[in-house]
């Protein structure tokens, strides 16, 4: 009685690892075909050089600027009420990601350090949000009146500032200040 049962679960074993052998050879086959269809595009050498692309980035120039702002976003964040030292050197930071000939006047920075400062002073910003925040100001600073760039840059202002908590007239009054200091430089 034994035996026909361990013949019997032999045999079931068997063929469940060959039906499981064969599941895995079509699935190697099923990939090795979409492999096929793709181009191969070789990985780069450790010494060779990059091509250099079309346009140079702008923010490399501002990065460090942008760390600046980061710090006093920072620093902002984590008291109740931003103080005028506070906003001062958040303006000035604000001012050195401006970059080009058309910068935009100490006052609009100022007065958009101020908004910026009432705005999150106290507020619990994620570092990501914080990041995204700085990003999306040094866009503004940069872009052209008008184009996309302007519009998605203060957008993702008020989306950061929005996640941070922050009230729709502390909110607007930052837009405006954006708004303002673009159409004053550009």
């Amino acid at each position: 009685m034994k035996t026909p049962l361990l013949a019997l679960a032999l045999a079931l074993v068997c063929t469940a690892s060959t039906a499981r052998g064969q599941g895995a050879a079509v699935i190697i086959k099923q990939r090795a075909k979409e492999a096929a269809g793709r181009p191969v595009t070789p990985l780069p050498t450790p010494g060779a050089a990059q091509p250099a692309t079309g346009a140079p980035a702008p923010q490399t120039a501002a990065a460090p600027n942008v760390s600046k702002i980061l710090a006093d976003l920072a620093i902002i964040k984590s008291r109740p009420q931003a103080t005028q030292e506070q906003k001062d050197k958040l303006a000035l930071d604000l001012g050195a990601v401006a970059l080009g000939a058309n910068k935009p006047s100490a006052e609009s920075m100022q007065a958009l350090a101020n908004a910026l400062g009432d705005a999150i002073a106290g507020k619990k910003i994620t570092a990501a949000d914080q990041a995204t925040l700085a990003r999306d100001l040094a866009t503004a600073l940069n872009a052209a009146v008008g184009s996309p760039q302007l519009a998605a840059a203060i957008q993702g202002v008020k989306d950061a500032l929005t996640l941070a908590s922050v009230n729709e007239a502390a909110i607007q009054s930052v837009a405006s200040a954006l708004t303002g200091l673009t159409t004053k430089a550009k």
